[in-house]
């Protein structure tokens, strides 16, 4: 089935791939309330305290493989059906840490949970801007940047009532996908092609501008995930905060992640992309620099809202201005190419971070990647004005 005109869907088909959004790029952290009673029950296993982190880790370095992959089998098989698959395979693959009980086929299934996160992320944002125009894409898309920072909150949360129950608790989160899929069964078809592409539609996912913004989205993951990686050690220097304080502020930063998704539109109708991208460069300069000169709790907060801004507007940016500078047929392969550097920019971004903080201590390793955040800023402040000139007559 697919939908032949390019007007505003049933409002169905965007509920369902909202929803589906909110199971994305918090997935993996679900289980970090759990990793201190999974260690313990694992305790007599070889090399557990390793097997344990790779837990967490591992869902991510199968995303960064799969994602392009499944990207190009939905130009074959169709954007639904492999949805459907992914959103199975996270249903198994999550699910599957409420029975095994032996790491290494825990790890299995932390694998299969993040090809089916890849292809859960791919095809929900291809497929919301295959059933939207040109000039719903800056609606839509911040819509599923607030459906992923409240996806976010909820899986912290939940995640730390479950754990407190049994380290298996927080697997049962990932159940929720099969109702969604039920959903996308019923309410999303298959959407043709639109025939307004925008001005400049690359063939290929390839082009030397999409190639800029795949690094724009690996930077900006870089400098802010800083924030859930080390952050959670410098609230107990400078404020002594414990786990469910530190837990409430890492919330916050998804709240307000769903409070810019929100309003995207209006911003969206105000700046372009590359404007954007300075705003939310320097949101991330901003809170970061704050937060790593933080004397209290209180600025420490400050400037983790703030660097919750930046993330709010790095998602329906980044992946909006892919979406307008490729060609519908590209489309899927090129997000999952985003989606690829997005998930490297979080495995790399520990392991640029703490060299710093060893060094130089904690509140350097947020400055240092605060200082990299406004350098960015003023790259692509400099590369518009650069484009804005050569367009003058």
């Amino acid at each position: 089935m697919t939908l032949a005109d390019v007007g505003r869907p049933p409002k169905s088909v965007l509920a369902a791939l909202l929803a589906v959004s909110t199971m994305t790029i918090m997935a993996s952290a679900t289980i970090t309330p759990a990793l201190p009673g999974m260690e313990r029950h694992f305790a007599a296993e070889p090399h557990a305290q390793l097997l344990v982190r790779l837990v967490l880790t591992l869902p991510g370095l199968a995303i960064m493989v799969a994602a392009p992959l499944l990207a190009r089998l939905g130009d074959r098989i169709g954007r639904v059906p492999l949805l459907a698959g992914c959103l199975l395979l996270y249903t198994v693959g999550g699910g599957s840490g409420l029975v095994l009980d032996s790491l290494p086929w825990l790890l299995a299934g932390r694998a299969l949970l993040g090809v089916g996160i890849a292809g859960v992320m791919t095809t929900s944002t291809a497929l919301l801007a295959d059933h939207h125009p040109a000039a719903e894409h800056g609606r839509v898309l911040g819509l599923q940047g607030a459906a992923m920072g409240f996806g976010g909150v909820v899986a912290l949360l939940l995640g730390g009532l479950l754990a407190a129950v049994s380290w298996r608790g927080p697997f049962a989160v990932y159940l929720l996908a099969l109702p969604l899929l039920l959903l996308v069964l019923r309410y999303v078809p298959e959407a043709a092609a639109h025939p307004d592409t925008g001005n400049v539609p690359a063939a290929s996912p390839w082009q030397p501008r999409l190639l800029g913004l795949y690094a724009v989205m690996f930077l900006g993951v870089v400098v802010f995930y800083t924030v859930p990686t080390q952050a959670p050690f410098w609230l107990g220097q400078v404020g002594g905060a414990g786990p469910a304080v530190t837990g409430a502020l890492i919330a916050a930063v998804n709240l307000v992640m769903t409070l810019v998704g929100l309003n995207f539109r209006r911003l969206r109708a105000r700046w372009d992309f590359p404007a954007l991208a300075i705003v939310l460069f320097t949101a991330f300069a901003a809170g970061l620099v704050l937060l790593g000169s933080a004397g209290s709790l209180g600025v420490a907060a400050l400037g983790m809202v703030v660097v919750g801004a930046g993330i709010g507007l790095l998602n329906p940016t980044v992946n909006g201005w892919v979406v307008a500078s490729v060609a519908p047929g590209a489309r899927a392969r090129a997000l999952g190419l985003l989606t690829s550097a997005l998930f490297l920019g979080q495995f790399a971004s520990p392991l640029l971070a703490q060299p710093v903080a060893d060094a130089a201590g904690l509140g350097w390793a947020f400055g240092c990647a605060g200082i990299a955040a406004a350098v960015i800023a003023v790259v692509i402040a400099v590369t518009r004005a650069t484009a804005a000139a050569r367009r003058r007559p």
